[in-house]
């Protein structure tokens, strides 16, 4: 008895120690005085990678991320930081047009929702080429940085119209949002409400569209001008939030908007699809909110509506918007048991709820549904049918593996795709995942249709979800090398039920052996959960960028 607590105890050990991501911290110092702030680390194949986040506020530097693509920018005096996870280039244009490009020896990496660096490589950058110098204490987790007093201060890039203009005159050209900048002010890390013009809100109307600017502030003169579909407003001394009002809209009328902070003021530039007959701007009584009401001709508004439809098909159509996550077995059914005692049900569940959340984070373009979002017991014929009733583009089913051994040899993780088993393997999988059948009223009925020829003629019905499923299959198997300390066996093939109904790119994970004793200990964890979510969260990102990269062309 004693001998099985060590041996557990000594894998627990093990295992947190070396499988899984342990977070600390960096003490910092800036010009010899110690920081209030501290600095996340980790240490990942002895490399340690630190927070980008932490390491710019103790600068109070600009931050903006851009989640779809997993990239930032980091605004310095000097010009435009730009980093992007699981790349080790760092990009650096600096205000004179002159363009850097430095290779770490590691890629960045993304964790938590945020990117991080290598301390090392990223100290080297930025004492070469910023105004920042550091210095690593690794022995004392301490960094120490040194600031120069007289940076070159950023300026606005030449193909930017010049802020010197007089009352009623406008910005009269494109605006490149990626160059715009704050002048001569200290920013920090996309705090919303430090800015007056934090957002805005678009409404339809019987008669048109209203603008509204969310204001924190009174604002009692508005210079504005229209010519050629294009709206100029000029809003006197107030600051406006830059990542919020540079964006490209699809609402039928209003097509874009960019923004640009001149001196004390905030300049805005609003594109239309179509002519407009009038408009005008009103100050909320109620609020501080700026409204600009755009007054359409009937037959334009009839125009766009007929338009808007043909527009949201095709976005719709070409982007990866729709994720269904399916949580297997549940409620009744345990799924199998762990050899100490784990039910299946509940680590599959963890798993999607975790992943689920590091989509809706990150990725806000793309809405999560969960074939079950707790302990409720749901038909595998039920699961594919939520798949199709909310137009998924991608089926992710989850479970865990198990033999029959007590305790059991074979571990790691798996993907299947659907198809009938080519190994004796393969088989067993699928008849165990299948089996939850027996739950199911009149279950003889209802699959009695799905024979080895079936499979195959569901499984190649779409050329298009066969090739796309592959895709993602390869994508996952190339981030769990990575990544995870499980042992990965590969892409495999087996006919489970629960892939048959879903009309869509789809696979099924076998996420670990519960009845191994290492796989169950790092699949009960919490943190053992987050970093499988984490793992196929990496494969999603990848997968939209191909899935919308070829459905554009």
């Amino acid at each position: 008895m004693k001998t099985k607590f060590f041996f557990s105890i000594f894998l627990s050990l093990l295992i947190s120690k070396q499988a899984l991501c342990q977070v600390y911290s960096f003490s910092a110092t800036i010009d010899g005085k110690p920081s209030n702030y501290f600095v996340r680390a980790y240490t990942a194949h002895k490399i340690i990678y630190i927070s980008v986040d932490d390491l710019f506020r103790l600068v109070d530097a600009k931050i903006t991320y851009d989640f779809e693509k997993l990239r930032m920018e980091i605004s310095l005096p000097q010009g435009r930081v730009y980093l992007s996870a699981y790349n080790p280039f760092i990009f650096f244009i600096k205000n004179s047009g002159e363009k850097i490009t430095f290779q770490m020896l590691q890629s960045c990496d993304y964790k938590y929702g945020e990117i991080f660096v290598p301390i090392k490589s990223f100290s080297e950058f930025f004492n070469q080429h910023t105004h920042i110098k550091s210095k690593i204490d690794e022995k004392n987790f301490l960094i120490s940085l040194t600031i120069d007093k007289t940076p070159q201060q950023a300026s606005l890039p030449k193909d930017i119209t010049s802020t010197d203009t007089k009352k009623g005159e406008f910005l009269t050209q494109s605006v490149d949002t990626s160059k715009l900048k704050i002048n001569n002010e200290k920013t920090v890390t996309s705090i919303s409400n430090i800015y007056d013009l934090y957002d805005y809100l678009i409404e339809k109307k019987s008669n048109g569209y209203i603008f509204r600017i969310k204001s924190r502030k009174q604002v009692r003169s508005i210079s504005k001008n229209y010519t050629a579909k294009t709206i100029y407003l000029r809003i006197p001394n107030c600051t406006i939030d830059l990542n919020k009002f540079n964006s490209q809209i699809e609402n039928g009328l209003i097509t874009s908007i960019s923004a640009v902070q001149n001196k004390k003021d905030a300049d805005l530039k609003i594109e239309l699809s179509h002519t407009i007959d009038s408009h005008e701007i009103v100050a909320e009584k109620r609020t501080n909110d700026i409204l600009l009401l755009l007054h359409v001709n009937p037959e334009i508004l009839k125009k766009i509506k007929e338009e808007r439809p043909e527009k949201v098909k095709a976005k719709k159509e070409n982007s990866l918007n729709v994720i269904v996550i399916d949580a297997g077995h549940g409620g009744k059914d345990p799924g199998t048991i762990g050899y100490r005692g784990t039910k299946e049900k509940d680590v599959n569940l963890g798993i999607a709820l975790k992943l689920g959340s590091l989509i809706k984070n990150s990725l806000k373009d793309i809405k999560v549904v969960y074939t079950r979002d707790k302990d409720d017991f749901v038909e595998l014929y039920r699961r594919g049918q939520i798949a199709n009733e909310n137009d998924g583009k991608l089926f992710i089913s989850i479970h865990c593996n198990a033999t029959d051994e007590r305790p059991g040899r074979k571990k790691g993780f798996e993907v299947y795709l659907l198809r009938p088993g080519k190994t004796e393997d393969a088989i067993r999988v699928a008849e165990l995942e299948n089996s939850v059948i027996k739950f199911e009223e009149g279950y003889e009925e209802r699959y009695k249709h799905l024979s080895d020829e079936n499979f195959i003629l569901t499984a190649m019905s779409s050329t298009a979800n066969v090739r796309h499923s592959e895709k993602f299959a390869e994508i996952l198997n190339e981030k769990v090398n990575k990544t995870l300390p499980l042992k990965n066996n590969g892409v495999k093939q087996a006919g489970f039920f629960v892939l048959v109904g879903a009309s869509m790119p789809s696979v099924l994970i076998e996420s670990g052996y519960l009845n191994h004793p290492e796989d169950e200990l790092f699949l009960r964890s919490n943190a053992g959960q987050q970093l499988i979510a984490e793992t196929i969260f990496k494969a999603i990102v990848d997968y939209k960028n191909y899935y919308e990269n070829l459905a554009s062309k």
